[in-house]
């Protein structure tokens, strides 16, 4: 027996074109997400799915209710899953922090995990408040299909924590829009990889 998690990041949206911060603030799906959502959608027809669960910010919900829709469940928020909050740092691009917060933002940026942050604080919380939603939804959903609809930052910090990665997997690897990670907890508690980043379904759409 397996419980299997399909981690999905949002929809694109205009402040992810422009390379700016959003944690916490509520940014609707741009067009383009709103496509990416759809898409993301189709691939879910025939792919079997219990339960999904919804960060609380709109462009998470906006991308889980395609899926909900066609496979018949809830969209099901859930806070452990809100995206990392970075208080004043939210609005402004990488170039912009850098200029105004100088070292203190460069320092994190190249590793966030040591050094401190606006609004949440610290990478630490993060890891904990999303572990304990993931081994929540683990236990009420055991032999099942989880999706859990979430943010970029926050979803690589889950990955890297449920598969016991270095921290530095981090600054390794990215999600993009809509994409889906699985991972499989087996019955004994041993949990695989089986995909990260599969975006294929935005792919096939292209010429």
């Amino acid at each position: 027996m397996r419980t299997r998690f399909y981690l999905i990041r949002h929809g694109e949206t205009d402040w992810n074109k422009q390379g700016i911060y959003q944690g916490w603030t509520d940014i609707e799906l741009s067009q383009e997400g709103k496509r990416q959502a759809d898409l993301l959608a189709k691939r879910f027809v025939h792919i079997s799915l219990d339960a999904i669960y919804v960060s609380p910010l709109k462009r998470a919900i906006a991308t889980a209710e395609p899926i909900a829709a066609v496979k018949g469940i809830p969209v099901q928020l859930d806070e452990h899953f809100k995206e990392i909050n970075f208080g004043e740092w939210e609005g402004s691009s990488v170039p912009q922090l850098k200029e105004k917060y100088g070292e203190p933002f460069t320092k994190f940026f190249d590793d966030p995990f040591a050094h401190p942050f606006p609004g949440e604080g610290s990478f630490e919380k993060v890891r904990e408040r999303s572990v304990k939603g993931f081994e929540e939804l683990l236990q009420r959903h055991k032999g099942q299909s989880v999706g859990i609809v979430s943010h970029g930052g926050l979803l690589r910090v889950l990955i890297m924590t449920v598969m016991v990665m270095d921290n530095s997997f981090y600054r390794k690897t990215w999600l993009n829009n809509t994409s889906i990670t699985v991972i499989d907890v087996m019955e004994d508690g041993q949990k695989l990889l089986l995909t990260l980043n599969d975006k294929a379904h935005l792919e096939w759409t292209q010429p």
